[in-house]
C-alpha cells in the first residue's frame, strides 16, 4: 500500500493538474489585452492569479512528463506576470500576487537551472524581487492596519486586508534578507499579522495600535454575512502564506502569524459539515479550498484534499474552456486559479518545495 504521505502528494498534484485540463488550451488573448488596456482596473490582480497558477500547473506537468513545452509555457506565464507590474501592482489586491510571483519565480529558477531557459527565469526572479521590495516599501506607513480599527461590528472586517499586507511584507523580509529595509518589513509583517485576528479584549499590537477585526465568538463579518466563512478561511490562508515564507527561508515563524488562528479556525470548522459544505449562508464558495496545513495538521489536510480530489474539479465542474470573455466565465477562471494557489500555499509547499 502506498504511504499516506505519498497519497496526499499525488492527490494534490492531480488537483493542480485540473487547471490545465480545463484551461490548458484556452485562448487568453482577449482577457490579457483588456488588462493591459485598463492598467488601473482594481480587478487586475485577481486576473493575474490565472497566469501564475497556469505557470505552476505547467511546472507540475513538466516534472511529471519532462515535456519541454511545459517548461517553456511556465516561464512564459511567469514573464507575463513579472513584466506587467504596472497593470496590477500597488493596489488593494496586489499582495497575494506579489507573494505568488515570488514563489513561482523561485520555482522557475530551480527548474531551468543549467538549461536554455535559465536566463529568462533569472530575469523573472529579478523582477519579482524588485516588485517585492517596491510593494513592501509602500506598506511602511500609518495607512496600515486598515481603517476602521474596529471593523468587527459592521459588515466588512479588515481581517483579510491586514492579513494580505502581512503576507506581502513577510515575502520581502524573507526573499531579500540583505536589504536595508528587512528589519522594518519584518516588524510591519508581525504587526499586521497580529492585527489580522483581534477581539475586543486583545491588547494593542507591537506598534501600540489597537484593532478589533472579529467578534468575541470569532465571527468574522464580511459583505454583510456574519460570519462570512469564505473570508474567514481566506484570512487564515493568508496568515499561513506569511508563515510559509518564513518556513521556506528556514527562519522561525513569528508568533504573530498564529495569533488567534486556532480560535478562528475552530469557529470556522463549526460551520463546515461532513461533506465540506458551509452551513451558514455566505459568499459563494467551497470549503474544500482550504487545507490549512499550519492550523490543524496533516489529518485535516488529508481529509480535505481527499474530498477535493474525489470531486474532480476546482471551483465549479466544467469541461475544457476554449475562450474566455468577461463575466461568470472569467470569475470561474480566477477562482479556479485561486484554488490552485490555496492548495499550494495552504498545504503542498509546507511539505514539498518542488
Amino acid at each position: 500500500m502506498k504511504p499516506r504521505r505519498d497519497i496526499l502528494r499525488d492527490q494534490e498534484r492531480e488537483i493542480v493538474g485540473l487547471l490545465l485540463a480545463k484551461y490548458g488550451s484556452t485562448d487568453w488573448t482577449v482577457t490579457l489585452a483588456w488588462v493591459l488596456a485598463n492598467p488601473a482596473a482594481e480587478v487586475n490582480p485577481n486576473v493575474l492569479m490565472i497566469p501564475l497558477s497556469l505557470a505552476q500547473a505547467h511546472l507540475f506537468r513538466w516534472r511529471a512528463l519532462a515535456d519541454a513545452s511545459d517548461l517553456e509555457a511556465a516561464v512564459s506565464w511567469g514573464e507575463w506576470a513579472a513584466e506587467h507590474h504596472e497593470a496590477w501592482g500597488e493596489r488593494w489586491l496586489s499582495p497575494l500576487v506579489v507573494c505568488y510571483l515570488e514563489l513561482t519565480s523561485r520555482a522557475l529558477v530551480a527548474e531551468t537551472a543549467g538549461g536554455d531557459l535559465a536566463a529568462r527565469a533569472a530575469a523573472v526572479r529579478a523582477s519579482a524581487l524588485a516588485i517585492d521590495a517596491e510593494e513592501a516599501d509602500a506598506r511602511l506607513s500609518n495607512a496600515y492596519p486598515f481603517l476602521p480599527l474596529d471593523s468587527s461590528q459592521g459588515g466588512d472586517s479588515k481581517a483579510e486586508e491586514d492579513a494580505w499586507e502581512s503576507a506581502l511584507l513577510a515575502s520581502a523580509a524573507n526573499a531579500l534578507p540583505d536589504s536595508e529595509h528587512v528589519s522594518a518589513w519584518n516588524q510591519k509583517a508581525r504587526q499586521l499579522a497580529y492585527d489580522s485576528i483581534t477581539v475586543a479584549s486583545d491588547p494593542p499590537d507591537l506598534a501600540g495600535v489597537k484593532t478589533t477585526t472579529v467578534r468575541d465568538d470569532f465571527s468574522l463579518p464580511n459583505h454583510g454575512f456574519v460570519p462570512n466563512e469564505y473570508y474567514t478561511a481566506a484570512t487564515i490562508n493568508l496568515l499561513s502564506t506569511g508563515a510559509l515564507l518564513y518556513h521556506l527561508a528556514g527562519r522561525p515563524i513569528p508568533a504573530e502569524f498564529s495569533h488567534h488562528v486556532p480560535d478562528l479556525l475552530a469557529a470556522y470548522r463549526a460551520h463546515v459539515d461532513s461533506q465540506f459544505r458551509w452551513t451558514m449562508p455566505c459568499d459563494e464558495g467551497d470549503a474544500t479550498l482550504f487545507p490549512l496545513a499550519i492550523s490543524e495538521g496533516v489529518d485535516l489536510e488529508r481529509e480535505v484534499v481527499a474530498a477535493k480530489f474525489a470531486a474532480g474539479f476546482l471551483w465549479r465542474p466544467g469541461g475544457p474552456v476554449s475562450t474566455i470573455g468577461a463575466g461568470d466565465d472569467l470569475w470561474d477562471a480566477i477562482q479556479d486559479s485561486k484554488t490552485v494557489e490555496q492548495y499550494l500555499v495552504g498545504s503542498y509547499f509546507w511539505h514539498w518545495e518542488d
